[in-house]
């Protein structure tokens, strides 16, 4: 279980971005995290895993509070994909962009080299295991980046805007791999056809709080609550009244 009690967060140059933000997550649960631009979901990825700190306020970990003292151990416990998969593939080929996290951690060459074929495997990446990353598709190096997270083998994922920079064909496949993945999935998104299709559950922030949170289905068909949110409808959804005007 995630536990957030009370959070704020605050920038160095004093701006608040989160403000008193209180939930849990509970083991196998897939949660959206949306919200207008500015809404605060990016910072909260990053308070999960200590790039930045409290504020006020703790987030605990499967009983481990996020804290300086305890990071390593947290993100042996929590991976993240960035919304920019560049952020996190700065090696000279892909097998070395995997292999840097467990070598980081000390894994012997032997394991490194078995999860890392395991991920090639299990993606259908296995021909691109001596490509230069920067050379990569938007795509194949958003599959990458999520190899590099699932490589440590964590308990809990978490993802910045997964379906930027993806064509159609290649955000679905997206999509059917998240299904696939067992483990506790937050997803921060602008992309609310995606939260309606992957996840349980979807909390809504406004200005660094939550300003709403329930069953996926019950708050992201809830259209006035979304444009007060400053969202709007899932496509999907939008689609299907204009067909019911017709």
């Amino acid at each position: 279980m995630i536990v957030i009690d009370k959070l704020s967060v605050q920038y160095s140059d004093g701006k608040q971005v989160l403000h008193q933000v209180s939930c849990r997550v509970n083991d196998g649960e897939s949660v959206g995290i949306i919200g207008a631009n500015g809404a605060g979901k990016s910072t909260l990825l990053k308070s999960f895993v200590g790039l930045l700190m409290p504020s006020q306020g703790r987030i605990e970990i499967h009983g481990v509070e996020v804290n300086q003292k305890n990071v390593r151990k947290i993100r042996e416990m929590v991976g993240v994909v960035f919304q920019n998969p560049d952020d996190q593939l700065f090696m000279s080929n892909v097998y070395d962009d995997i292999a840097f996290g467990p070598r980081n951690y000390g894994m012997t060459e032997e394991w490194v080299k078995q999860r890392i074929y395991h991920m090639f495997h299990a993606f259908g990446i296995e021909h691109l295991e001596k490509s230069h990353s920067n050379k990569l598709s938007g795509g194949e190096k958003r599959i990458v980046a999520i190899a590099t997270a699932l490589v440590m083998e964590p308990s809990i994922l978490l993802f910045d805007e997964p379906t930027s920079f993806l064509d159609p064909r290649m955000r679905r496949r997206l999509i059917e791999l998240l299904k696939e993945l067992e483990m506790t999935k937050i997803i921060a998104t602008h992309d609310l056809d995606m939260a309606l299709e992957l996840c349980d559950r979807v909390i809504i922030l406004k200005e660094g709080s939550i300003y709403a949170e329930g069953q996926a289905k019950d708050i992201l068909t809830n259209e006035t609550l979304l444009l007060e949110a400053g969202l709007e409808l899932p496509y999907c959804l939008q689609k299907c009244m204009d067909i019911g005007k017709v």
